[in-house]
């Protein structure tokens, strides 16, 4: 049986390590991690400065708390390639935010359910996981 992965979109990548979900959702993607089964794009990390920036995430040094995440979980980084970056760009226009789009076209193309609680991505020909 070929193993499921999940793709986590950024606000699902801060929500489990701050544990700021449900204790179940918590333990169902410790044991996915402990299995290598979670993907993360290195856009989100690009988001996650750009929120940073813009005062909305709250972190002291991201390159800490990415060298920290990657030094305590088995999280596979994945990089967008150039056909997906066009594929991107070629989704409905259903949702404007570019990074959204981009994971949509990674989590397909990595046979993956991205992990997200956006309501606008499950309009896109997806596979969606939350809990």
């Amino acid at each position: 049986m070929k193993a499921q992965y999940y793709l986590l979109d950024t606000h699902a990548i801060i929500l489990w390590h701050l544990k700021e979900m449900s204790m179940e959702f918590v333990q169902f993607l410790d044991e996915q991690d402990k299995l290598g089964h979670l993907l993360v794009s290195s856009i989100s990390f690009w988001e996650i400065a750009l929120l940073m920036k813009k005062g909305k995430v709250a972190l002291d040094n991201i390159h800490a708390w990415k060298a920290e995440l990657f030094n305590n979980t088995n999280l596979k980084l994945i990089n967008p390639s150039v056909d997906e970056m066009i594929d991107a760009t070629l989704l409905p226009n259903i949702h404007k935010d570019p990074f959204d789009r981009l994971l949509i076209i990674q989590a397909n193309h990595h046979c993956a359910l991205l992990v997200t609680k956006d309501l606008i991505i499950p309009q896109y020909d997806v596979q969606t996981f939350w809990m």
